[in-house]
């Protein structure tokens, strides 16, 4: 009864996080929506000086000069393509059309989905520009972007793909048109990542010792396709993204239950699936520990470990002040995953990824002990055998939800103001 009641302690920790998180942004989004400037503006259409609101079916602002004479008009993204989501969350786009209703160009003005990708997109030029020219009537009437030669941003591709629906969703809504709702999406990346799952579930329960030879051969499929080629590797960029927003399930309905499953089995059988067996970074550290002999290995004292093992919750509390104080912080660098997506990686992530592993050569295993959030996050609800007990885990876990409700009950106007 009492390890019952413990496992639910725990997930309801995690749960009470997640609904803080999703309840400020919430707030946020309703009392402090980022409303549009003339400056922003002024940078697609140079002579804009301000902006008057048009209340009518288009819902966005008319673009006047010093003088009062329109030179244009703007239609931002949010909140009416909020449900579009990339990666890990919807962008809010600017669409800034000339007196003659022609596009001059388009601003990701602010986006909850991975800044790496989002900056790969705004750097994107032939992706930025190829609105440009067409008309409000002609962009909300695309329904196939390849066809219009708008295409995807390779290394951001669902990111790209989720900012150039938005865009048409818009104009479409605009226009009073009918809108086809979004459909569950199931392609091949979300069958190979339900495959990697599988086989990780595998190597877990299945002790055949003839199957568990082959293991080498998945640790290493495991790092070059789940990690260099298809980079959906679980992180804190993209928990939080979710969590801010909601989890795009019909646009990756494979990753969504990839994640919902690294958190749930270890839950319900003990067994740390993810970390284990499937992590990317994990495997390729289990590689790195096999290059110097056995010798040149050391241990942490006592008291190292215990320092080294307050690093996650440190990283936590950071990726908690990042969330809702909304800060301009990209924590994709504070873990080693975007590494993997070597186009787009920041210096961040690599350093982190290469320190890791260099201090793997002499510390087994050294970031998933003592460096990695996502690790203590899924460990936190990981079930355990013998007798329960309410350990420093749990500690942590409580002083986590403790700063999440203080972060939660700062006075808005520190957020909107």
């Amino acid at each position: 009864m009492k390890s019952v009641l413990l496992q639910l302690y725990r997930l309801g920790v995690l749960l009470a996080i997640v609904w803080l998180v999703r309840s400020h942004h919430e707030r946020l989004r309703v009392e402090g929506d980022w409303p549009v400037t003339a400056a922003e503006v002024s940078e697609l259409l140079p002579g804009a000086k301000r902006l008057r609101v048009n209340p009518g079916p288009r819902q966005g602002h008319f673009v006047l000069d010093s003088s009062g004479k329109k030179i244009g008009y703007v239609v931002r993204t949010m909140p009416h393509s909020r449900d579009i989501t990339g990666y890990s969350g919807p962008s809010d786009v600017l669409v800034v059309f000339d007196e003659k209703d022609q596009a001059v160009g388009i601003a990701i003005r602010h986006s909850y989905d991975t800044p790496s990708h989002v900056e790969d997109v705004k750097l994107d030029l032939l992706f930025m520009e190829s609105w440009n020219g067409r008309t409000f009537d002609e962009i909300a009437g695309i329904t196939d972007f390849n066809d219009a030669g708008i295409y995807a941003v390779s290394g951001a591709t669902r990111t790209s793909e989720a900012v150039r629906e938005s865009i048409t969703h818009r104009l479409a809504v605009a226009k009073g048109r009918e809108v086809v709702k979004r459909t569950v999406r199931f392609g091949w990346k979300d069958s190979v990542l339900i495959g990697f799952l599988a086989v990780g579930c595998l190597f877990a329960f299945w002790k055949n010792k003839t199957f568990q030879k082959t293991r080498w051969i998945y640790s290493v499929a495991t790092i070059v396709g789940l990690g260099f080629f298809l980079g959906d590797l679980i992180a804190q960029s993209l928990l939080v993204g979710w969590m801010e927003t909601r989890v795009p399930w019909e646009a990756t309905p494979g990753l969504a239950l990839f994640v919902a499953a690294a958190f749930l089995i270890p839950w319900f059988t003990r067994q740390p699936v993810y970390c284990q067996f499937i992590c990317p970074h994990g495997n390729l550290q289990r590689w790195t520990m096999k290059v110097l002999p056995a010798r040149w290995k050391r241990r942490l004292p006592k008291d190292g470990k215990w320092i080294g093992r307050l690093v996650p919750a440190m990283l936590l509390l950071v990726v908690l002040g990042v969330s809702f104080l909304q800060l301009d912080f990209d924590l994709a660098g504070i873990e080693p995953f975007d590494a993997y997506l070597v186009k787009s990686a920041g210096v961040a992530t690599i350093c982190v990824a290469l320190t890791g592993l260099a201090v793997s050569l002499f510390l087994p295993m050294a970031y998933c002990k003592f460096g990695c959030p996502t690790g203590w996050l899924l460990e936190f609800v990981r079930r355990r055998g013998g007798k329960p007990k309410f350990g420093t885990r749990d500690v942590i876990g409580l002083i986590l939800l403790g700063v999440a409700l203080g972060l939660f009950l700062i006075p808005q106007e520190v957020f909107t103001g």
